[in-house]
């Protein structure tokens, strides 16, 4: 999975993502920088357990700032391809937030937005981030 092309619809409008590493394939990891475009602040690193091409990946996802714990996550993305020629993404998200209630809805939020941006990727070969 190209990072270069997750940078663009991963993140919300506003924000960065850079990967210092990646490397996608079972007992792979990636490590990232997140945030506001001119500081980063947050660190995370994502450990993948599992990826069946073109159907599942379960992932967890670990995030820190300034070396505190934010949150931990165990991720199932599964794709679901139907008879029109359209794919379903299911994403289930199990977190657990250090720092209270706003860490978890940070997550859902982020997910929703990754998933809506990775439909225009997709639909509309968006080739630049969203500002």
């Amino acid at each position: 999975m190209d990072p270069s092309a997750r940078a663009i619809w991963s993140v919300p409008a506003g924000e960065a993502l850079v990967f210092d590493r990646t490397d996608f394939r079972p007992g792979g990891r990636d490590e990232y920088r997140c945030g506001p475009i001119d500081s980063l602040p947050f660190h995370g690193v994502v450990d993948y357990l599992h990826i069946a091409s073109s159907a599942l990946i379960v992932h967890t996802d670990t995030v820190t700032t300034n070396g505190d714990l934010l949150a931990a996550a165990l991720l199932t993305w599964e794709f679901t391809d139907d008879h029109d020629g359209y794919t379903t993404v299911k994403v289930t998200n199990q977190v657990t937030s250090f720092v209270g209630d706003s860490m978890i809805e940070g997550h859902r939020n982020g997910h929703l937005k990754a998933l809506s941006q990775l439909e225009d990727f997709v639909l509309f070969n968006r080739t630049e981030p969203r500002t």
